[in-house]
């Protein structure tokens, strides 16, 4: 089975619409949506992003694209309850924007992820003064 169509399967469970997964993915509606009909294949890192989007792995889609067409659904809900339960409350706390918090500072050089960070500590600083 074409990745796409596990993409535009699992985006279905989530209620999510085209427009809200490339959002979050910082893509184009239309280049997911030639994912999604199999015209176009997803690069590592975009795959990736709309992993990130789906909340799922890059892996789980890739062993769901392995299944029988009937039985992609099942797959992904199964794969994506397992240790649900087991969750620690900062793995509930770690939202969509954190994670791209970090995509983004991952992407930076040595330097500039230096320069942000001490633009964060001054911006907390500033922010406690201001609080109390």
């Amino acid at each position: 089975m074409n990745i796409g169509q596990v993409i535009k399967i699992l985006r279905i469970q989530r209620k999510m619409t085209q427009e809200q997964v490339a959002l979050e993915a910082d893509m184009a509606t239309s280049n997911l949506s030639r994912i999604e009909k199999g015209q176009r294949q997803p690069s590592q890192k975009v795959l990736q992003k709309l992993a990130m989007a789906l909340d799922t792995k890059p892996s789980i889609l890739y062993a769901a694209s392995e299944h029988p067409p009937e039985d992609i659904a099942d797959f992904l809900r199964r794969e994506n309850n397992k240790g649900k339960l087991a969750e620690t409350p900062i793995d509930v706390q770690f939202t969509y924007e954190a994670k791209m918090v970090l995509s983004l500072f991952n992407e930076l050089t040595p330097n500039n992820k230096s320069l942000l960070l001490e633009q964060l500590k001054a911006i907390h600083k500033w922010q406690t003064k201001t609080d109390q």
